[in-house]
């Protein structure tokens, strides 16, 4: 593992959200249902806005290989009905909100931040910036995906039908977040700068949960 490589994982350890409160509430079965829809509604403004990330990262790389690594996590996220947004609503509908209730929902001050982080680095950024933006995330997707399934099938009844959203996730991050990593390391020429957008992103996904769990009714 390169030396960039090591600090970037070192970086999601230290700023892990599974370590965030609401996440160990969720694995543990003691986060109620109603907090989980909270959670539903917010989640979705960033589930629908991450082809568009990645769309915008694509329109200015110049590398073809970079290009084809965004590509085919645009594809993976947006194509056919069955896309990951819809997927997100489906989860959603699992925990009895209907599509309406989540897609005209309001981004909550920390949500907005998170989407206007992640859109400004995936727009203006250096490439190795926006795309460790993108890895601050989806690095850390499959372990959270896995614990999620976990807390759902043991604490809260769920069915695999009912939590396919992290099921495709616990598969094609692992996939995403490799070639990622590979593109960081050919795009990027200022490893200090890419750990810090690496560290900004974390710390805007650490606030988005403080979102969750505050708007939920816990302070």
């Amino acid at each position: 593992m390169s030396n960039l490589a090591t600090r970037l994982r070192a970086v999601l350890t230290e700023q892990s959200m599974l370590d965030h409160p609401f996440y160990r509430a969720w694995t543990q079965g003691t986060l109620e249902v109603e907090r989980l829809r909270e959670y539903a509604k917010q989640y979705y403004h960033f589930e629908a806005a991450f082809p568009r990330l990645l769309s915008a990262i694509h329109t200015r790389t110049e590398s073809p290989a970079i290009r084809q690594a965004l590509l085919d996590n645009l594809w993976d996220e947006e194509h056919g009905e069955r896309n990951h947004p819809a997927l997100w609503l489906e989860f959603a509908a699992a925990l009895g909100l209907s599509a309406e209730e989540v897609v005209n929902s309001t981004p909550n001050a920390e949500t907005q931040a998170l989407l206007d982080h992640y859109r400004a680095a995936a727009a203006e950024a250096p490439v190795a910036e926006a795309l460790v933006t993108l890895f601050a995330y989806e690095g850390q997707v499959p372990e959270i995906a896995w614990q999620k399934i976990k807390g759902l099938s043991d604490h809260y009844g769920f069915k695999p039908d009912q939590f396919e959203f992290w099921s495709v996730h616990l598969v094609a991050d692992i996939a995403h977040s490799g070639h990622e990593m590979a593109a960081i390391e050919e795009a990027c020429s200022d490893e200090d700068g890419t750990v810090r957008a690496a560290q900004a992103a974390c710390t805007k996904l650490l606030g988005f949960l403080d979102g969750c769990y505050a708007t939920a009714g816990v302070r």
